[in-house]
């Protein structure tokens, strides 16, 4: 109830927990820490522990790490060490379906030829889940060559689909997709509304103030809030530091 409060002692005393749930939960609830002394942890959870909650949740914590490492925000060898493990993960092709996914978002950002065949592995994959997951890695990976797979996803019958390709197309940046996600706050589903109400804020520009204005009076008041929150985004990545010129 007070994010003020600092648990990373505690969750993290909780990843060695008897129960399952909880080591779960304490890998949940460490998603955004930065304390580089977790990755250790999380890589032992997510490749021996006999949970798969526990090891999926595991992976997806990482995910933080995974950035910070390819933006150099790490040292090498935790670099090394996070991207070998999620590798370890995607190739040993153990039926742990859902751990094997939330690794291969995590790994995505790291965007070499071995991690771009994974994606497109994934992609190829007759597994919906899997699918869902390369769509997400492809916005993660920062790589605009993988923006005609994303398009083509957002008129996707599956909306948990246009919903991943929306979110990919914020976490890209192309200023092409605007028109497409304009359409999309029109879906028949809200959380696909939402998602594409958020990658308009995140790739900003005037059509994109357009679309969000428009959305504001779709009469929604989740999509109107997630609107002006977008236009605020806009407008800070514009002009930061508030001087307003005359």
């Amino acid at each position: 109830d007070d994010v003020e409060m600092d648990f990373t002692s505690i969750l993290r005393a909780c990843l060695r927990d008897p129960d399952a749930g909880a080591r779960e939960r304490a890998a949940r609830g460490l998603w955004d820490s930065e304390d580089r002394a977790l990755v250790r942890p999380f890589i032992e959870v997510m490749l021996k522990d006999e949970s798969r909650a526990a090891r999926a949740a595991a992976a997806t914590a990482l995910t933080k790490f995974a950035e910070m490492a390819s933006e150099g925000k790490t040292s090498r060898r935790d670099g090394d060490r996070i991207r070998e493990a999620l590798m370890s993960v995607i190739e040993r092709g153990e039926d742990d379906l859902e751990t094997r996914r939330r690794a291969i978002e995590a790994v995505a950002c790291f965007n070499s030829e071995r991690v771009r065949a994974i994606i497109q592995d994934a992609y190829a994959d007759s597994e919906a889940r899997l699918r869902r997951s390369a769509i997400y890695a492809m916005g993660k990976s920062s790589d605009e060559a993988w923006m005609p797979a994303v398009m083509r996803e957002m008129r996707s019958e599956d909306p948990a689909m246009r919903f991943e390709a929306a979110t990919a197309c914020g976490m890209l940046g192309g200023e092409s997709a605007v028109p497409h996600l304009a359409g999309m706050l029109d879906d028949d589903d809200r959380e696909v509304q939402l998602a594409a109400t958020r990658a308009l804020g995140a790739i900003g520009g005037g059509a994109a103030r357009t679309a969000l204005a428009r959305a504001i009076r779709l009469g929604d008041s989740a999509i109107e809030e997630a609107a002006e929150e977008a236009l605020a985004e806009i407008e800070f990545d514009e002009n930061p530091i508030g001087f307003r010129f005359q």
